[in-house]
């Protein structure tokens, strides 16, 4: 009896990643990638805003003061002697801060006051807008 043999072909197992693999991970990664820049944008522009609130607390505690010594509210900034930090005087009623531009509204004459803040702190085409007025 004779013995036959067969060649054997030894199969090479290839280790590693396809195409495929590598791009769902890349697809995965840049979503994730996506999301954390849209979430630290966002993050910033937050940390922007306090330059405005602490501008309307001092704004607020002047024109109280403001109130009680002459029994109206001021017009304008230069009346109440309102600085911003960093800032630059554009009007009476205007002033430029780092991040935001300050106007002081009367819109019910002597009587209130309103203040409303324009920046564009995120970077989008559509301007950040904040108001204060006086409580009523």
């Amino acid at each position: 009896m004779q013995n036959h043999k067969r060649p054997t072909h030894a199969r090479t197992h290839l280790s590693g990643y396809t195409l495929v693999d590598t791009m769902i991970v890349v697809l995965i990664i840049s979503v994730l990638a996506t999301v954390a820049v849209n979430r630290y944008q966002l993050f910033v522009a937050r940390s922007k805003r306090p330059e405005a609130v602490m501008a309307f607390r001092a704004l607020a505690a002047q024109q109280r003061e403001y109130m009680l010594t002459h029994g109206k509210y001021a017009g304008t900034f230069d009346a109440l002697g309102f600085r911003v930090e960093a800032g630059q005087r554009i009007s009476s009623t205007e002033v430029q801060g780092r991040r935001y531009n300050y106007r002081l509204l009367q819109d019910d004459g002597p009587r209130s006051w309103y203040v409303v803040a324009t920046g564009n702190i995120d970077g989008d085409p559509f301007p950040d807008i904040i108001a204060a007025s006086n409580p009523r």
